[in-house]
């Protein structure tokens, strides 16, 4: 009797775990693809198959399908397919404010090239929000048609939001009439003292305000937009670096607004994208996370666990800290962290587990920092910190070798260093310029490097930049003078510092970064295969879909 009951237990037990397995089918196959997975043999797949927003196989097109018979499969045609691309450098909450609320002119030549900027920007907001329209040129329009900008263009531009336009060399702001009656500035309005309010011959208001009148305008205009129109600007935010192929963001500037936006548009569904949020340190933000504790993966879009402070600045302002003084003496006059502040940072963050990220500009900013963090981590004996040097341009060879030997991961901002390289060259002597952008360098002796936009002031697509590090030339140009031509990255590198090494920087490798089994299927489809063409490839691939937990969130044809 007993030997008929176990019989039955196992035959039960048995059907049962056929059953399961049988039932663990994918919910979707992506086939026909050339898809880069960047797994540590840099294996090259033609298909994925997903199952709950992960992958749960890969391999060959004909294999996936014979194995699991399902009807549910898109077909990428001979595509090239990438990780979801990591942008280790940026700010969402900028970004989107820019993109939804300011109108770029500078390359606006006549008035109808200001009514296409503008009705841009109009079309992805609400009524009776406010568009800036910032760097406006005179020197760029001939006396016709800037005659013609006035408040009556702006009303035929945009009638139902507030707009108005600021000139980049001059003191002069020009308002629509929606802008002036939001505002109650009207032709009784007493004028400033050295200021002009212009009054047409009808004694009525051109909309054109000089000199110190320009600050009825500037300090009366709202400093933040309406709580709608942010959340309407982050969603659309986020859809931009989708379309650019970006599936999560290392968001730099995060306070605890950004956190509540993410949240409320995760919360209802209406955001594409992954954030790892890296609070400023001293921020409310930090104090509120430092006594909480990290917060990891909320819903599978959002990290909060780091923190980041500044040791130095921008090179451009002489405000990088050098070890070689500056060829005319200059000092840093920036306020930045002092050794002390980072240390108690530091020290805090280790206690809370917080990863920390360090900008560290100059070589001197970077032998500075690594006696502090050599000398804390001493005492407490961490091994896994994974803190951070960002928007790294000048190391020495015994500085890298620190690096590596504290495990410390350098991060770079590779448009930075070669857009200034005419002042750099100008401050610094030749023999320092040699330890400009040593990414080769850095990749060999630390076995990573990670790699950010700095959008919005740089441009977001990935491929710009990837370009930068395979080539050290900006587009469109060959210059002979750059520093250092061997420290170019391959592709491989230059890829993995955008995927495989910036998910490592966050202590996610083991959910995203590559494409392998278990992992989130985060997936860009893009028109060329940019390990085999020429680097100049780079500059012309779209971004064909963009996939996100196995769902398309983006596809270039619809």
């Amino acid at each position: 009797m007993k030997v008929k009951i176990i019989i039955n237990i196992l035959l039960f037990i048995t059907v049962s775990i056929c059953f399961l397995s049988c039932s663990k089918v994918p919910d979707i196959i992506y086939i026909n693809g050339k898809i880069y997975t960047l797994d540590d043999n840099n294996t090259v797949a033609e298909a994925v198959a997903v199952r709950d927003g992960k992958v749960m196989d890969i391999g060959k097109s004909e294999e996936l399908l014979d194995k699991y018979k399902i009807p549910n499969t898109i077909d990428l045609e001979g595509n090239t397919v990438i990780p979801g691309l990591i942008d280790c450098e940026g700010s969402l909450i900028e970004f989107s404010q820019n993109y939804s609320f300011v109108a770029d002119l500078r390359a606006a030549k006549n008035l109808a090239d200001i009514n296409t900027i503008f009705k841009q920007k109009i079309k992805i907001s609400n009524e009776g929000s406010w568009i800036s329209g910032f760097y406006f040129i005179e020197q760029n329009f001939n006396a016709s048609d800037l005659n013609k900008i006035d408040r009556y263009f702006l009303d035929s531009v945009a009638p139902n939001h507030n707009i108005y336009i600021v000139s980049y060399f001059l003191p002069v702001v020009i308002c629509n009439s929606k802008a002036l009656n939001t505002l109650k500035i009207d032709k009784n309005t007493k004028v400033p003292s050295g200021g002009e309010i212009e009054i047409d011959e009808k004694g009525e208001l051109t909309g054109r305000f000089f000199e110190s009148a320009t600050n009825l305008i500037k300090e009366k205009i709202p400093k933040e937009p309406s709580k709608e129109d942010m959340l309407r600007a982050v969603e659309l935010g986020a859809n931009e670096m989708i379309k650019n192929g970006v599936t999560c963001v290392q968001d730099r500037t995060v306070g605890l607004e950004g956190i509540n936006i993410f949240k409320k548009l995760i919360d209802e569904d209406k955001f594409p994208l992954r954030i790892y949020a890296v609070l400023s340190a001293g921020d409310t933000a930090y104090y509120q996370y430092i006594n909480k504790g990290i917060e990891v993966n909320y819903k599978d879009k959002l990290t909060i666990r780091a923190v980041s402070l500044d040791y130095d600045g921008a090179f451009i302002f002489k405000e990088s800290k050098m070890i070689d003084e500056y060829k005319d003496k200059s000092t840093v006059k920036g306020e930045y962290s002092t050794d002390e502040e980072v240390e108690k940072i530091f020290r805090d963050c280790l206690e809370k587990r917080f990863q920390v990220r360090i900008k560290t500009v100059g070589d001197k900013a970077v032998r500075n920092v690594i006696a502090v963090i050599e000398k804390v981590l001493k005492e407490k004996n961490i091994n896994e910190h994974r803190t951070v040097f960002e928007y790294i341009q000048f190391t020495r060879p015994e500085e890298i070798s620190k690096i590596k030997e504290l495990k410390i991961i350098p991060s770079v901002v590779p448009a930075i260093p070669f857009s200034e390289l005419d002042s750099i060259s100008k401050f610094i002597s030749p023999e320092n310029l040699k330890n400009l952008a040593l990414w080769n360098f850095l990749v060999k002796e630390c076995g990573l490097i990670t790699c950010g936009s700095d959008f919005p002031y740089q441009p977001v697509n990935p491929f710009v930049h990837i370009y930068l590090l395979v080539t050290r030339q900006f587009p469109d140009t060959m210059r002979t003078d750059i520093p250092s031509p061997n420290q170019k990255l391959s592709i491989y590198e230059a890829l993995k510092s955008y995927s495989k090494w910036a998910a490592f920087s966050a202590f996610e490798e083991e959910s995203r970064g590559t494409l392998e089994k278990g992992k989130y299927a985060d997936m860009v489809v893009i028109s060329n295969d940019i390990f085999t063409s020429e680097p100049a490839a780079l500059l012309s691939t779209k971004v064909l879909m963009t996939i996100l937990n196995g769902k398309i969130v983006y596809n270039s044809e619809e």
